[in-house]
């Protein structure tokens, strides 16, 4: 295979489920099969069909796109677009669920695609850590690897193959992320560098010259009078598209929508939405954003057949009989593979196979009788084929493949059609993988009957040594601020396909085309209906340790527990903790003990620290055999996106610090969700987690301390209107200790006993020097002395929200700043009120619980902890 043929291929692969998903109904987010598109999206997909344009649009994080930009090119404009994003957003927050770090980067790709699903747009990412908030571009190019991330850029752009590029930022710093602003100066780089073939000829990708780089600007400022004005094109999204019944701001408000995760539900907007293009680098336009490129099939040699058939079924099209166009789009395809397989024709083929297959009423399936299989294991599946049309199709065969770079999977299929019995069995007879079905009577390949299932049966063996499922970019320790990816043919993709996929091969008379069938597990919820979720490839065992990280306050010893969950139920081996230099642990292996009929079993070990225990990673390990497995099951389960499984290491943190902690009963609020909970409980407190009612009308006095969790004022408005009683509580002796929360108006001033506004004040270098503003202060002192050591190893930022202004009664114990700003004190402020206190604090405690920052733990132990006496 020579050099350049290989990415096209890869390419081929990759669009396989973006032309699958492009026209899906739009409330579709999970998995299942692609619906058969109805007229109206039949009709749009048809014009898509003859215009070669093709755009990409590049920001830096997840919900960073122009959604109503991207909708209007692909469902007004009939253009195909992309959307890449530098990052997966795995250094944001979380607003529905407990999923960071890693989960949160898998949870916001799939927000991502499902916003792909209704804006029609497709989806690619570079191999860039989303590290958190960034205040310049120095920081994040640094941080990233500019090298290794422009090759990315440079990469996607050579493989898609855009005639225009847009940013979303300019380089300007309009943007105020330092990430948003590095990603409009690598997307400039990555315009230059990827039509320049001595630049990266290791990526073995032919150069590509896009016509032009725009900035999507934002509204245009007066020009001063002595500077000119840059030129604009100005293009309207907010137009109407009939055949959907929607405007283009409308669609992409639902688009915007998916963003669930981050809080981004948006308005449907209607009515006239002007924006601005502005020229930063390739040939100047006048009239339109794709003026000088070639938007026809003519754009390559012998495409002019090609588009004159896709235009003939596109004027033949009838709504009442979609498949008598069949033919002729059949011709189309057959046509277009005899061209040259560049990128954009590559992805017009996949769409056009979806196009037919939505003209023909083709339902096609492949549903597994369980969501996971174990390597060396075997799965059922059932497949259907249904034809609710008048086409002409034959069933000429059926494959069961994996991914590309696996292992070939063995299976067996048995074909199972509505014909006489004596029929049926000698059609089932010797049927091996791969096999033709033929009618024995005839001796041709089986005809789809009109609106008649035909159905097979696949028993695949997955071989021993199949990959675990798990996001590629997943399956490798980051190496700084990038993700490292094995296989470069994956760099790109918004994500892994699919473990097993059926290959049905259909004959549209004398021609015969192939169809990619994911294969999925379907179950009934009794709210939602039916589900769908994609096989994956699970271990025969799964780990769970019984917390995310151990505090080990002194030097004595503590339990650590560990649940074995087998999918194979006559597995027998050993659970082994590993851990880090200076701590021991007894036993040295158990062997789990499984009641009869139960897949699940609980281990126990005794863990104890040495004078020279380091902080660092416990994992537990599962060895049969020559065999050894260390995952854990982490689900994503959320109804706007498939319902993911992950397999990531068994592991959590474990931290030796001396951390003491006075208070007995904490009350918790919890927000968007955090660890915080859990870190309390390891300081030895009774934990009770408070519900509204709780807070409205129970009874408060019980707690020596109550904490508000992150974002809680912003998620439980009934918390914020219960302020006063609160307040009531630290008067009468409470100590209430108030996490960040996003500044959004409604709190300023509202919150403590003294005006403070919260706001978008941060330290986000995580290494910024911490300043005692007030030596001996309770907070720093009692029961937890508190010196420069506390502050080490702190991850991703320092502190968000910082108070600002804040009433001159506060007092103020720590202040930091970024480089080249000036201090930042409202990180914590403090303040008695009646027999109580109150504190509130900006400070990431939330992320550094969960990373085992010893520091961070003696931190919180004194903020719950009750004053000494005076």
């Amino acid at each position: 295979m020579s050099r350049l043929v290989r990415p096209v291929l890869r390419l081929t692969a990759l669009t396989v489920l973006a032309a699958l998903a492009l026209f899906a109904p739009l409330a579709s987010a999970d998995s299942r099969p692609p619906e058969p598109m109805d007229a109206a999206r039949l009709m749009i997909a048809l014009q898509r069909l003859q215009n070669t344009g093709t755009v990409l649009y590049i920001g830096a994080h997840p919900d960073d796109e122009n959604t109503a930009m991207l909708c209007w090119l692909t469902r007004g404009r009939y253009m195909h677009a992309a959307y890449l994003s530098l990052t997966r957003g795995d250094g944001g927050q979380n607003l529905i669920g407990t999923e960071a770090g890693d989960a949160l980067g898998v949870l916001r790709t799939q927000e991502l695609l499902a916003a792909r699903r209704i804006d029609g747009a497709e989806q690619f990412f570079t191999r860039a850590v989303d590290f958190g908030f960034s205040k310049n571009p120095d920081e994040a190019l640094a941080i990233w690897n500019h090298d290794l991330v422009l090759a990315d850029v440079v990469r996607v752009i050579r493989e898609y193959q855009p005639d225009v590029v847009i940013t979303r930022f300019g380089t300007d710093g309009s943007g105020g992320h330092g990430h948003h602003t590095a990603s409009a100066m690598l997307a400039g780089e990555a315009f230059t560098a990827a039509a320049d073939r001595a630049r990266f000829p290791e990526l073995g990708l032919a150069p590509w010259k896009a016509k032009r780089l725009l900035w999507n600007n934002w509204q245009p400022k007066p020009a001063r009078a002595d500077s000119a004005a840059p030129a604009l094109l100005t293009v309207d999204v907010g137009g109407y598209q009939p055949l959907l019944a929607r405007s283009y701001t409308e669609i992409a408000g639902l688009s915007r929508s998916m963003h669930k995760s981050q809080g981004f539900g948006s308005a449907e907007r209607r009515g006239s939405n002007p924006q601005y293009l502005q020229l930063v680098a390739g040939e100047s336009a006048t009239t339109d954003l794709l003026d000088g490129v070639e938007l026809g099939w003519r754009r390559v040699a012998g495409g002019e057949r090609v588009g004159a058939l896709l235009a003939a079924a596109a004027k033949a099209f009838d709504p009442r009989d979609p498949a008598a166009i069949v033919p002729t789009l059949v011709r189309a395809e057959v046509a277009a593979r005899a061209l040259p397989q560049a990128p954009w024709v590559v992805a017009r083929r996949m769409e056009l196979r979806d196009v037919i297959r939505g003209c023909a009423g083709l339902w096609l399936e492949a549903v597994a009788t369980r969501p996971t299989v174990a390597p060396g294991a075997k799965l059922s599946v059932r497949l259907t084929l249904l034809e609710r049309s008048n086409a002409a199709i034959d069933l000429h065969r059926i494959e069961m493949v994996g991914p590309p770079g696996q292992p070939v999977l063995e299976s067996r299929i048995e074909y199972g059609f509505n014909v006489d019995s004596a029929m049926a069995s000698r059609l089932r007879a010797g049927k091996a993988r791969g096999a033709t079905p033929r009618n024995p009577a005839t001796g041709v390949p089986v005809a789809l009957a009109a609106n008649r299932p035909l159905t097979a049966s696949a028993e695949v063996t997955v071989p021993p040594d199949a990959a675990i499922s798990q996001p590629y970019w997943l399956r490798a320790p980051a190496q700084g601020g990038a993700f490292s990816v094995a296989d470069a043919r994956q760099i790109g993709a918004a994500e892994d396909p699919p473990a097993i996929t059926a290959r049905v091969v259909l004959g549209f008379g004398a021609d015969t085309l192939a169809f990619a069938l994911p294969v999925v597990y379907r179950w009934v919820d009794p709210v939602e209906g039916e589900r769908y979720r994609p096989v994956e490839i699970a271990p025969p065992v799964t780990l769970r340790l019984d917390r995310g990280a151990y505090l080990f306050a002194d030097a004595s010893p503590r339990e650590v527990r560990v649940t074995v969950d087998r999918a194979d139920t006559s597995l027998a081996g050993r659970v082994i903790l590993e851990l880090p230099e200076g701590w021991s642990v007894t036993p040295s292996d158990v062997a789990p003990e499984f009641v009869a009929g139960a897949s699940s079993a609980q281990v126990s070990f005794r863990v104890t620290p040495s004078a020279n225990a380091h902080t660092g990673n416990i994992v537990a390990s599962f060895r049969a055999g020559d065999r050894a497995w260390s995952n854990r099951l982490v689900t994503i389960d959320h109804s706007h996106v498939p319902l993911l499984a992950l397999f990531p290491p068994a592991r959590a943190r474990i931290v030796r610090a001396d951390a003491r902690c006075v208070a007995a009963a904490v009350g918790y609020v919890m927000g968007s969700g955090d660890a915080v909970p859990e870190a309390l409980a390891q300081l030895g407190m009774r934990v009770t987690m408070l519900t509204d009612d709780d807070v409205e009308l129970g009874d408060l006095s019980r707690f020596a301390a109550i904490v508000i969790g992150v974002r809680a004022y912003n998620t439980h408005p009934r918390v914020l209107a219960a302020e006063p009683r609160l307040r009531k509580y630290v008067v009468g002796g409470g100590r209430l200790i108030v996490q960040y929360q996003t500044p959004d108006g409604t709190l300023d001033n509202k919150l403590g006993p003294y005006p403070f506004t919260v706001s978008r004040d941060r330290v986000s270098v995580e290494g910024a020097e911490m300043r005692v503003l007030r030596a001996g202060h309770p907070l720093l002192s009692s029961p937890n002395p508190i010196g420069p050591a506390d502050f080490e190893g702190w991850v991703q930022e320092r502190g968000l929200s910082y108070a600002n202004p804040f009433d001159p009664r506060y007092e103020t114990v720590l202040s930091a700043n970024d480089p080249g700003e000036t201090p930042k004190d409202g990180g914590v402020l403090y303040a008695r009120e009646g027999a109580g206190t109150y504190a509130y604090t900006g400070l990431a405690l939330f992320r550094q619980l969960p990373a085992g920052v010893a520091g961070a733990y003696r931190l919180l132990a004194n903020l719950v902890s009750p004053e000494p006496a005076r």
